[in-house]
């Protein structure tokens, strides 16, 4: 039996620095990031939905929009006490630099935990949408340039 599969893509100016990066990237930089959420189940809902788009996007833009104009550094960064001081957007990966890597595997955890069955969804007209049974996170891609991105899939099953 196969799967239903809808994505939703959310598009955010965000910055990082990779300190522990041997060439240009350990310096602040930005990127436009496409983050590309993939979700999938069995089964169509009584709207012939696996789930609604605007659910959807209800769930994850919190998450991207924490992102949004956001500067990622690590923990370790030995230049964070000054970034912090720079930046109110400073977000802080604790113990890892915020490759893209990281950051998609942080949005994975952070998206599968809100997709739990027969969670309400209140979109900002105020309507409530409910997380249908079955309905599982494939994957999140992350586009960090037109040609570069990192992915972070479900496990197989």
């Amino acid at each position: 039996m196969g799967f239903y599969r809808i994505a939703k893509t959310f598009e955010v100016e965000y910055a990082h620095r990779l300190s522990k990066h041997p060439e240009r990237c350990r310096f602040p930089h930005g990127h436009r990031l496409r983050i590309e959420v993939v979700v999938r189940g069995r089964a169509l809902d009584d709207n012939d939905m696996v789930c609604d788009y605007k659910a959807l996007k209800t769930l994850v833009l919190e998450l991207v929009e924490e992102l949004d104009h956001g500067l990622g550094v690590s923990s370790d960064d030995p230049h964070r006490l000054m970034l912090e001081e720079m930046s109110e957007r400073l977000l802080v990966f604790e113990g890892v630099d915020p490759t893209t890597e990281v950051l998609v595997k942080r949005l994975f955890d952070e998206i599968s935990g809100r997709l739990t069955p027969g969670r309400k969804v209140v979109t900002p007209s105020g309507v409530t949408y409910t997380v249908p049974q079955g309905l599982q996170l494939e994957r999140v891609r992350v586009w960090e340039t037109s040609t570069s991105w990192a992915e972070y899939t479900a496990d197989a099953g």
